[in-house]
């Protein structure tokens, strides 16, 4: 997806250091326009959340599983941009829009857009306690790794009744 890099404001802030959820909170009410960009080394490899900020609300959400090749948009993408925040450790970047430059992102990219954007309230209601490796694996609709049993391993070989 091509998001253009627009002023970056603030580059390769770590989470240990500058928590991103506070982060995205402050750009808020501060009525920033612009997007959140985070990395994590996460349960199905890269993951990178980005979240298109346009005054006080989020507007649209892009999550990528790069080592797997897969991306989602939208109400997803959110909801995994979201748990990958709560992650211990990553890097997230602060990049400033011009309106017309998130409304032509939209236009051009409709699948990001939020069909109700979030507020603040909603935010803090959406987020996991914790990073949840079950919550992407769901999402993405893949097994990432997690052991076969002997039995599993039998059924899918037509085994099962063993």
């Amino acid at each position: 997806m091509n998001i253009p890099i627009g002023n970056v404001e603030e580059q390769h802030l770590s989470f240990s250091e500058n928590n991103p959820l506070n982060k995205i909170k402050q750009l808020m009410q501060s009525g920033f326009d612009g997007y959140v960009v985070a990395t994590i080394e996460g349960v199905s490899g890269l993951e990178e959340g980005l979240l298109l900020l346009k005054g006080k609300e989020i507007v649209g959400a892009v999550f990528d599983a790069l080592r797997i090749n897969k991306q989602l948009y939208g109400v997803p993408a959110l909801r995994l941009s979201l748990n990958l925040l709560k992650a211990r450790k990553g890097v997230f970047d602060v990049n400033r829009l011009s309106r017309q430059q998130i409304d032509l992102i939209i236009a051009f990219n409709e699948k990001i857009r939020l069909a109700k954007p979030i507020a603040m309230p909603m935010l803090s209601k959406l987020l996991p306690p914790k990073y949840k490796p079950a919550i992407v694996s769901k999402e993405l609709a893949v097994d990432l790794g997690v052991s076969e049993t002997k039995y599993k391993l039998f059924k899918r070989l037509g085994l099962g009744s063993i």
